[in-house]
């Protein structure tokens, strides 16, 4: 495990967690203003039922696969009570290209967990590109899943061009063109249909917000691996510090990376990883109720503020570790538009590692 991969946690879990953290040991009226924040940061999902996914193949229309039989069903024993919850797995066919499919009851515990009894949890991590009269696209997607008793977590990281059925249509499309068809709820339902992983909450941050948020901490420090130029920036190799607009514009740029999608998400993560850093620096305390301001303007979440403080108390130190996943796809031009295409077995795998991870099997 490399040092930096739990920065990489805190990074993408819990970004408000230690600004929260603070909040609460400074007391008076920055408690207000965090009780506040929490309040104005909270929006609910809409309920949806869950949908047993189907990981078809890139030729074939989508269509149900036929059940197996209840007898052929293969469960998992369930953990003793002091050890972390094993949640009962069946598949329908020993095909590795078949989806898992999740008992009723796990698929309730999963997307409505208990935070007080620190049960696992997945969240989806969305960074949008939104403008004035227009909801635009989700230029960041990262599907994290936690479980506290084992100390695990597992970060995939979502290329925004990978090819999906929506939901809503059933048809192909780009997987960020959900939000800009029906917000956080549909983005939420593409990623649950994509890898059969039920989703509890989800974390939904307006790139732009990240300029004035990167001011208030004075900049951030990112050591650039490939030099390039962006939006009128010049960014050598190396090290450097950016100012908000740079740091937006830094982590914007992806059609000059030989690595697309994934090399942004690293240049994202510098910029988290750091912003952590300075909110976790005691010099960092007065800025608080300005950056707590920032966090209630272009932060939502269905996290409600109970919740909130129980992933500062009970998860964040528990988490020991992360695995970075990455989608094994390739690039495909189809209909004269670009996608990134992932097979029916890559979608089985992430969705295997992932449930494993919930349930520390």
């Amino acid at each position: 495990m490399r040092p930096n991969r739990k920065k990489v946690v805190r990074a993408l879990g819990y970004t408000m967690a230690a600004a929260l953290l603070i909040a609460l040991a400074t007391g008076g009226y920055v408690w207000v203003s965090a009780q506040r924040t929490m309040n104005a940061m909270y929006e609910p999902l809409p309920s949806a039922e869950w949908v047993d996914p189907v990981f078809e193949t890139e030729e074939e229309p989508a269509s149900r696969p036929p059940q197996a039989p209840a007898n052929a069903a293969e469960e998992i024993e369930p953990a003793a009570e002091d050890e972390a919850p094993v949640i009962p797995i069946r598949t329908l066919d020993p095909n590795p290209s078949e989806p898992m499919k999740i008992g009723e009851e796990d698929v309730a515990r999963l997307r409505n967990p208990n935070t007080a009894n620190k049960e696992p949890f997945a969240m989806l991590l969305l960074g949008v590109d939104e403008r004035p009269g227009d909801r635009g696209r989700s230029d960041t997607m990262i599907l994290l899943t936690v479980q506290p008793r084992s100390g695990r977590a597992i970060a995939l990281s979502i290329p925004r061009d990978t090819r999906v059925l929506m939901p809503n249509s059933g048809r192909y499309d780009k997987i960020n063109h959900a939000y800009a068809f029906g917000g956080t709820s549909l983005s939420v339902e593409a990623v649950e249909r994509a890898f059969g992983v039920p989703i509890a909450y989800y974390m939904k941050t307006n790139m732009d917000g990240l300029v004035s948020i990167v001011d208030t901490l004075g900049g951030v420090d990112v050591d650039n691996t490939r030099a390039f130029d962006y939006e009128g920036y010049s960014f050598p190799a190396g090290k450097q510090h950016l100012d908000g607009e740079a740091a937006l514009a830094y982590s914007r740029m992806r059609k000059q990376d030989p690595q697309g999608d994934f090399g942004r998400t690293q240049r994202q993560r510098q910029i988290l990883s750091d912003a952590i850093d300075r909110v976790a620096d005691a010099g960092t305390v007065t800025k608080l109720p300005k950056l707590l301001s920032h966090l209630s303007e272009y932060v939502r979440t269905n996290l409600a503020p109970g919740q909130m403080f129980d992933l500062v108390a009970k998860y964040r130190s528990a988490i020991g570790s992360v695995d970075i996943m990455y989608l094994q796809g390739k690039g495909k031009t189809i209909d004269g538009i670009y996608y990134y295409t992932i097979t029916a077995e890559e979608r089985r795998r992430i969705q295997s590692e992932m449930l494993k991870g919930l349930g520390a099997n």
